[in-house]
C-alpha cells in the first residue's frame, strides 16, 4: 500500500447493495482527511437519500503489549 494512503480516514459512500462475494464493489472512496472529527464533517456534507457513507481508518493498527 502507498505510503501516502496510510495513517488517515477515509470517507467511502457506498452506491448500492452490495455483492455476497466482494462487498467492497459497492462502496467507493470520496475524500482522504488527517482525523476522524474532519471525515465525520465531510461524511455530513456527502449524505445523500438512498446512499450511505462509512469511514475507515486506513493505516497500521497499534497496540499490543
Amino acid at each position: 500500500m502507498n505510503d501516502e494512503l496510510l495513517d488517515c480516514f477515509v470517507v467511502f459512500v457506498r452506491d448500492g447493495p452490495p455483492s455476497p462475494w466482494h462487498p467492497e464493489d459497492a462502496e467507493r472512496p470520496v475524500v482522504r482527511c488527517h482525523s476522524y472529527e474532519e471525515a465525520a464533517r465531510a461524511r455530513e456534507k456527502l449524505r445523500e437519500p438512498g446512499k450511505s457513507c462509512v469511514i475507515r481508518y486506513v493505516g497500521q493498527s497499534g497496540g499490543g503489549d
